[in-house]
Order: C-alpha cells, then structure tokens, then sequence
C-alpha cells in the first residue's frame, strides 16, 4: 500500500513509500481509508523523532470502508462506513489515563502506524459509524480536533448556553472547531487572531466578536460581557495569550489549555488566581465516550468542519509544509479516495 512515512530528521523525512498491510488480528478490522486529516501533531511528530527510528505511518485521523474483520468482531463489517477515533485505549469519560504515555492512553499515527495509507489495520474498539451526513473527508477532519475541543468546552470547561467563551488562535483546525461547538451549544463567542482575514471569517461563522491579538483584548471581552469577564477560555496557544487570557475570565473563571504553539513557559500573576476564584486545566484528547458524545452532538446540530484545503496522498509531504505555513482556515486533509 501507499503510505507517507516519516524517517529522518525534520519534515524533510516525510515522504511517499510503499508499506506492506499490517497482519489483521482477531480483535481488528482493516479499513480501506478514503481521507485522512492534518494536525500540528503530525509536525511535532516529524520535528521530535530522531534519524534512528524506524519509519512509522503518520496521521490521527481517518474515515473509510471497512474490508475485512478479524474473527473475534461480532458488531463490525465488511463494507460499513467507519471513522476512526485516533484517541487509543482510553474508554471511560469518568477518569483520565494514569501514567505517562503510552501508559492506557496514546494517540495513533505515532508510535503505532496511522492514517496516511491507502489502508488501516486498527483494533475494533477504535472504530465509529460515520455518521451519515458527513462526507469521509468531513468525517476524517471531525475527529481528532472535535474529541479535544468538545472535551475542552464541555468535559473540563463546563460551558453551558448563554455564557461567554474566548476562544484563542482562531483559523486553527482546533480553535475553528471549536467556535462551532460553542456556537451550537448556545454559547457566545470571543474569537482572537493575528490574521484579520481569518476574524472575518470567523465572523462568519458566527462568532459573536473577533479580537486582533495584538489588541487588549483582555480589557475588551471585560467590555462584551458588562465588566464580568468570560466564564471559559479555551487556548491552544500557550505563552503568548496565556496572561491575556487569564485576565480575560471572570471571577470563577476556568482557563482550559490543550496545546502551546508559542513555544517556552507561561509566565502569570499567580494572585488573581486565588483572589479571583480562577482556574487553570489541562486537558488533550479524550475517552471513547466522549468521542461518542461529540458525534452525536455533532449529528444532533449537523455540524460540519470547515475545510480549508484538500491534497492527494501523493501530496502529503506538501500538505504538512502547507499546515506549517499557518496560512490555513479550519483542517487541512488528504482526499485518498
């Protein structure tokens, strides 16, 4: 099968190869993938491993056809159209993993082979109906980016309608997701962004104000919401905003963070922490269930992710240099099909 690989140092060691199809075990089934979707992940994932490695499949995300069943399936079959939770080993929403990763919890497409391939052989536990009114393409780009925002808004943020969530980094595949989850739980929305192209259009997605990051916006979210403050924030942004947005909240406020594109450590005012009832969680992925939850909340709103650009697999080594460039509004993605 055709698959992109990375080994080697940087994004210059993702390419193009032919990979045999992995073994199908008794509890799996072999997916015939027909799109795959980009994530900052698959970057790290190039930036952080070593020449020495051995090569490994890149992607989280993935929707398909099934095309073969290990004999231990009794739920699953050949020809179901399928989407493929990326989040491994992590089934209760009533706990998180324990231990470091790897440890009851990991994220395909690194160590284990992921979803840039023409086909998957994945454990039966990791696989979902695709919902009928998305495409494979919407599908794939639903996935990874809806568990961990419907976790960081609902789960962890305990966002309920009526209230106020600033939303950081809009245009990102995560925060424009996001914005749409917010949106159709009730919720008003504070968008932020370097890119005033990207406010626009987050403007018409819905977003309720649209900040430059350049801008107080901390001062002006205090100005949308009568002097209160945001009930949540929501960053996958880290050192840049992260004081801004802890101003931002209003006394009780939660600050859930899921990710640090600026790189080096946060620096903060611990006072208004206490003073001000506020808190701080962490948060990444999420539980089988919650998967579950987010694709029925999904279907329930027909929430559709925004697309920004399509590749062939072919292209898949340009596709991680386009998401690189940060010139994208909402996922980026592999039509394999």
């Amino acid at each position: 099968m055709k698959a992109i690989v990375h080994q080697g140092a940087g994004l210059g060691g993702a390419k193009l190869v032919d990979m045999p199809v992995p073994p199908l075990g008794p509890r799996d089934v072999r997916v015939r993938l027909r799109a795959a979707a980009l994530n900052h992940r698959d970057i790290w994932t190039c930036l952080r491993r070593t020449p020495d490695l051995p090569a490994v499949v890149l992607g989280s995300d993935g929707a398909g056809v099934i095309d073969a069943v290990g004999a231990g399936v009794g739920h699953l079959k050949v020809g179901d159209e399928v989407v493929i939770n990326s989040s491994q080993e992590w089934l209760s929403s009533s706990h998180v993993p324990e231990g470091d990763y790897g440890v009851g919890y990991k994220i395909l497409g690194h160590p284990d082979h992921g979803t840039f391939a023409e086909q998957l052989v994945i454990s039966a536990d990791q696989i979902e109906p695709k919902p009928a009114y998305l495409s494979f393409v919407e599908a794939a780009a639903i996935s990874l980016v809806g568990l961990t925002t419907f976790r960081a808004l609902f789960t962890e943020g305990r966002l309920k309608a009526g209230q106020t969530v600033v939303v950081t980094g809009i245009g990102g595949g995560a925060a424009t997701q996001a914005l749409l989850f917010a949106k159709a739980a009730g919720a008003r929305v504070v968008v932020t962004s370097r890119d005033y192209t990207k406010l626009e259009r987050a403007r018409k997605l819905g977003a309720d104000l649209a900040l430059g990051s350049d801008a107080d916006w901390a001062k002006e979210v205090k100005l949308f919401t009568g002097g209160r403050g945001a009930n949540l924030v929501v960053d996958s942004i880290g050192k840049a905003v992260f004081q801004k947005a802890l101003d931002s909240l209003a006394n009780g406020g939660r600050l859930v963070t899921f990710g640090s594109t600026s790189p080096g450590p946060a620096e903060f005012e611990l006072s208004p922490i206490y003073l001000r009832w506020k808190s701080i969680i962490g948060t990444t992925m999420g539980s089988r269930d919650e998967y579950r939850d987010m694709l029925a909340f999904a279907e329930a709103y027909k929430i559709k992710p925004v697309i920004d650009r399509s590749f062939r697999l072919a292209d898949g080594a340009a596709a991680l240099n386009y998401l690189d460039s940060a010139q994208q509004m909402g996922k980026v993605v592999l039509d394999i099909a």
